[in-house]
């Protein structure tokens, strides 16, 4: 790959955007779903509990993300359901629903990954239509206490497509592009 790289430059010593993305399409074979994940901690979530009130659907709206994850028991690994931002557009907030109920008529499915899943594996899962978004996970082998699951980040089709291009998609919400090692929107806390 770096032969390549640095066989193929133009007149100014840069890259051209097709030998980046005929790279970024090879390289995506050796990457796994932790290599591009956002974190947990940097994971804009809502508990299933939350009321969707006008000013609660107006902060989530605010932040500017199309799919959120939703826990349950007050517990961030226990993730039961995803909230489709477009599934609040007829919703009358003067009806206080719960985040469960609604994710209860639109049951959209959580996928999950394994942190250690290659890129391709789970970009050919994406392409088939099983989501966008799917929640990562890695095993904790403690050994003081028997093996569990828990979560540790979440994985999206854009982040996939990011590798591909080598190149962060912003969009009007985006703030800062690296989604790896900084946070995305303008804050990931919301007092609802």
């Amino acid at each position: 790959m770096e032969l390549i790289r640095m066989s193929i430059k133009d007149d100014d010593g840069m890259v051209s955007n097709e030998l980046k993305i005929a790279v970024g399409a090879m390289e995506i074979a050796d990457k796994v779903v932790e290599d591009v994940m956002t974190k947990l901690a940097d994971v804009f979530m809502i508990p299933d509990t939350t009321i969707l009130n006008t000013k609660t659907v107006a902060e989530i709206v605010r932040m500017g993300y199309t799919r959120i994850p939703v826990y349950s028991d007050g517990d961030k690994n226990n993730v039961t359901d995803l909230l489709f931002v477009k599934d609040l557009a007829l919703l009358d907030p003067d009806d206080n629903f719960t985040v469960k109920t609604v994710c209860g008529y639109h049951k959209h499915p959580v996928k999950f990954v394994f942190n250690d899943t290659p890129l391709s594996i789970l970009l050919e899962a994406f392409k088939k239509g099983e989501g966008h978004l799917a929640m990562v996970k890695q095993l904790n082998n403690a050994e003081d206490h028997d093996p569990t699951y828990e979560l540790v980040g979440v994985v999206t089709l854009e982040d996939i497509v990011e590798e591909i291009l080598q190149a962060e998609i912003n969009d009007e919400f985006d703030i800062v592009s690296d989604n790896v090692n900084k946070i995305k929107r303008k804050n990931l806390q919301v007092n609802i």
